[in-house]
This record gives structure tokens, C-alpha cells and sequence, in this order.
């Protein structure tokens, strides 16, 4: 007897399959509209009104127990000590992109295009290869804190890198287990999750306050807790917690990994470069300014974040559908979705950062009661990324999916030399804007590039 879950996973894939907006090849209903040659019917505008606002709300809950940790450390924390998480946070998200691209991307993609009918064997397969990506790179990252530790006995970065890297493993398995609620179209049950994992956290952190012990190493290993109670969680709503039936066939766990090491090599190349563009103003401005500035300029990041995390909840719920268009060769169909996708992202990055153009001041006030009232007005030039991000990421996630994620690495070499070149001259002309100018450059200039090599005639079958 085959598990319930697999059942449930066939009936949900059947979302995907089931877009917004689809080639005309039935009766017009009545409010349907016509755009492009595709049929807009009300029902499916519903369907997917209701799994967006549900993946916003889980991108939100998921995103605010980063947020909470990031807010409230730099209320509470002086800024060198906040610094020293805001430098190891970096690293964390540098060493997590690896595993983005080499189990995320590829899940999402390869899942829904490949596996439709045999999602939980292949989930069981993922989780394993997770196990074999993340035991190395959380033992760099604790090798590092190592390095750190003789280099600079005292410094708070010890304890920041060796808390990233007993907490990478249970961070990031949580994030591959949310993904397969996306790729399943389920993201109502990934909310549970993620509001289990924000009400921990937050209890957590004023815990640890109030007892003395707040600091970078015990807000990672609270981080941790918070994902592993998410998981059990949500591996049991999967069924993957049960034993594995007898006769459910199996697939390797190298053959999966095979398969996501032929989709994601290109981009870990890409991870890279894009690092090299997007991270390197944070270190940069840690070893030349002080991890006090490195910190204040994490703190004016924070409401960008939470914009780029609306933006990639919109880019993690188009891409199951935009691969299954790839998968069953509907080309304009996925090209029209891409164009949707990014007009409506990209308008909403930009109405964001206009409206951080007047309302600096207060937010800074809200978020951190004036203790970085000198530098509110860097949030504008911050908030240009999540624009940025929101007008590629349509014309991204089509070219991932339809298996070409190379163009990324191209788009990526493209924008390396832009954000190092505007680092070095920005941050001499402007010291701390100049991080934040060229961080908004580099995204800009790297929008560009994938809006350019979309359009190229070869880059999703376009004749």
C-alpha cells in the first residue's frame, strides 16, 4: 500500500500543471480575459491569488524569524558586536549558496519536470544528498572559525563563525524542506512551519536577553533549534518520518545527486562571481571601516531584505510552473509567465524604494528607536536591490528552468568586475554610502545583463 503523501503529492502537482495562464483552447468564461493568445479565467486567478498570498505569508513568517534576529540583535547589541554576526551571517549566506544551487534549484526544477509521480522517493533521495553537500561545508565553516581564533584570539567573530557552522546542517535542511512544499504547490502547509520556527526564535532571543545570554554563537544555535522543530514538523506532515514501504521503488541518492550536479554546475561558478559582486562590500567594509560600520550598514539593509524576500517568494512560486511549461515544450506560454512575473516584481521593488525615499527617517525610528538615525538615509540606496532582483527574477527563473542556468554564470562573470571595481572606488569616495552604492550598482548592473541574455535569440528557444 503505498503512502498517503504520495497520493497527496499527485494531487497537488496537478497545480502545476494547472497554470494561471495557459494556451486558449477552450470556450472563453464569462470575466475571462484574453492577453497575449492566453486565457486569464477567473478560477485560476483564484487559485493562484490564494497560493500566492499563501507563499507570501510563508516567505514572510520564514524571512521574519531572519529579520527578528537580525532587528533585534542590532537594538540590543553594540554595533561591533552585531557587526561581527552581520560578517558571519555573510558567510553563511555565501557557503548556503552552494547548497541553493547544487539541491534547491535543482529540486525545484527537476522535481516537477522528472518526477511528478514519484515525489516522495525522490524527496528521500534529496534529503541523503543534503546530508553529503552539508557535513564539508560545515566543516570549512568551522575550520574557519579556527583560522579566526588564532589569528585574532578576541575577536567576536570566533564565536559568530563557529556558531554558523554547527547551525548550517538544521538551517539548511529546513530551507529543502520548505522548498519541496513549493515544489508539491503546497505552501500552505510550509507556513505551519515557518511560524513554528518565528515563535520560537522570538521567545528565544528575549529568553537569552533576559538571562545575559544574547549574543552572535547562542542567536545561530537558537536559529538552529528553531529549524529543526520546523523540520519534524514538516517531515511529518511529508510521512517521510515513517519507515519507508517496502514496495515503494527507490532512487539512488547518487543518481539524484548526478542529476542535480549535471543541472547546477554551471552555477556554483555563478554562486561565486554573484558572491564575489553582491558579498564582498560587507567584508570590505568590516576589514577597511570596523565591524561597528559593517554592522550599521547590515542594520540599513534590513528592510531591503525583507522586499527581496517578498521577491524571491514570487520567484519560488512561478518556478515548478515555468519548469512544467519547459517540460511539455510550451515555450510561449513560459516566455509570457516570465514577463508577467518580472513586470509585476519589478514594479512592486521600485514602488518600495520610492517609498523609502520619504520614509527613511521613520522606519529607521520604528525598526531601531534612533540609534542609527545618521545613516537612515542609506536605506533608499539599499532598497534598489529587491528592485533590481524583482525585474530579473521573471526572465531568471524561465531561463533556469528551461535547464540553461550557464546564462547566470555568464551574467554573473559580466557583473564581477562592476561591483569590485565600484567597491574600491565607492567606498574611497564615500566610505559607508559607497559599500551601499556599489552593493545597489552591482544588482543593477546584473539585472541588466540577465535581461540582455534573456532576449538573446538562444536563450530559452526563442526563434
Amino acid at each position: 500500500m503505498r503512502e498517503p503523501i504520495e497520493e497527496g503529492a499527485r494531487g497537488d502537482m496537478s497545480a502545476v500543471r494547472a497554470g494561471l495562464i495557459e494556451p486558449v483552447a477552450e470556450a472563453p468564461s464569462a470575466g475571462a480575459v484574453k492577453l497575449g493568445g492566453f486565457l486569464v479565467t477567473p478560477a485560476r486567478l483564484r487559485v493562484w491569488g490564494m497560493k500566492s498570498a499563501l507563499a507570501l505569508l510563508d516567505q514572510g513568517l520564514f524571512s521574519g524569524a531572519g529579520f527578528a534576529v537580525n532587528l533585534l540583535l542590532a537594538r540590543w547589541m553594540a554595533p561591533e558586536l552585531y557587526g561581527a554576526f552581520a560578517v558571519a551571517f555573510a558567510g553563511f549566506l555565501f557557503v548556503s549558496g552552494f547548497h541553493n544551487v547544487l539541491l534547491l534549484e535543482p529540486l525545484t526544477v527537476l522535481g516537477p519536470s522528472q518526477y511528478a509521480d514519484r515525489l516522495p522517493e525522490y524527496f528521500r533521495a534529496q534529503i541523503i544528498v543534503h546530508l553529503v553537500l552539508v557535513g564539508p561545508l560545515s566543516a570549512v565553516t568551522l575550520s574557519a572559525s579556527l583560522v579566526i581564533w588564532q589569528i585574532a584570539p578576541g575577536s567576536p567573530l570566533t564565536g559568530a563563525v563557529l556558531g554558523v557552522g554547527l547551525a548550517l546542517p538544521f538551517l539548511l535542511l529546513l530551507w529543502l524542506i520548505r522548498r519541496m512544499y513549493y515544489v508539491m504547490q503546497r505552501p500552505a502547509v510550509a507556513v505551519a512551519g515557518s511560524g513554528l520556527n518565528l515563535l520560537f526564535v522570538v521567545v528565544g532571543l528575549a529568553t537569552l536577553r533576559h538571562f545575559g545570554r544574547l549574543g552572535a554563537f547562542s542567536a545561530f544555535l537558537l536559529m538552529a533549534c528553531g529549524g529543526v522543530l520546523a523540520c519534524c514538523l514538516l517531515l511529518w506532515r511529508l510521512g517521510l518520518l515513517r519507515p519507508k514501504p517496502a514496495a515503494e521503488p527507490k532512487i539512488p541518492w547518487r543518481r539524484a545527486l548526478l542529476g542535480n550536479w549535471n543541472y547546477g554546475r554551471w552555477l556554483v561558478g555563478s554562486t561565486v562571481l554573484s558572491s564575489v559582486w553582491s558579498q564582498a562590500q560587507m567584508f570590505l567594509t568590516a576589514a577597511l571601516l570596523g565591524l561597528g560600520a559593517a554592522g550599521i550598514l547590515r542594520a540599513m539593509q534590513i528592510p531591503s531584505l525583507v522586499m527581496t524576500q517578498v521577491v524571491a517568494a514570487g520567484g519560488l512560486l512561478v518556478l515548478p510552473s515555468f519548469s512544467y511549461d519547459f517540460g511539455k515544450g510550451s515555450l510561449r506560454q513560459l516566455r509570457h509567465k516570465a514577463m508577467l512575473t518580472s513586470v509585476a516584481l519589478g514594479t512592486a521593488g521600485v514602488c518600495f524604494a520610492g517609498l523609502l525615499v520619504f520614509f527613511s527617517g521613520p522606519t529607521e525610528r520604528l525598526l531601531f528607536g534612533g540609534k542609527y538615525a545618521n545613516y537612515a538615509w542609506v536605506m533608499p540606496i539599499l532598497a534598489l536591490i529587491p528592485a533590481a532582483m524583482g525585474v530579473l527574477t521573471g526572465y531568471s527563473m524561465a531561463m533556469r528552468a528551461s535547464h540553461k542556468p550557464r546564462f547566470d554564470l555568464l551574467a554573473s562573470a559580466i557583473t564581477v568586475p562592476v561591483g569590485l571595481v565600484s567597491a574600491f572606488f565607492f567606498m574611497r569616495w564615500w566610505g559607508l554610502a559607497g559599500a551601499a552604492a556599489s552593493m545597489a550598482f552591482g544588482f543593477v548592473a546584473y539585472a541588466i545583463s540577465i535581461c540582455g541574455i534573456y532576449y538573446f535569440p538562444s536563450a530559452i528557444g526563442q526563434k
